[in-house]
């Protein structure tokens, strides 16, 4: 019972980076072209400002959609092309292995 408790929160913990991951990549690449529009002019700072929070909706909007279409961990699986990480369902539905 204690193991897979254990189980659970690491993969609630890898969803949850995972989730980050995806939403920081429409933030912060909106954020620095907002940056290096503020810079070329000072008063242009509005510009940072709302590309700041279109990165933010963008970046909920995105990671929300891939969780709940199928999943932060294995949508991180197919971008690294990892197969050896597995869903949630397929860790809890496998038996421990006998000593």
């Amino acid at each position: 019972m204690r193991k897979h408790l254990e189980v659970e929160i690491m993969n609630k913990l890898f969803e949850l980076i995972f989730w980050l991951k995806i939403f920081l990549s429409p933030f912060v690449l909106l954020n620095v072209i907002g940056f290096i529009i503020y810079l070329s002019n000072d008063n242009l700072w509005w510009v940072w400002v709302a590309l700041g929070a279109l990165g933010s909706i963008l970046g909920i909007y995105w990671a929300e959609h891939v969780r709940k279409k199928q999943g932060t961990t294995e949508f991180m699986a197919q971008v690294f092309q990892a197969n050896d990480i597995k869903s949630y369902d397929e860790i809890v539905g496998e038996e421990e292995p006998a000593d």
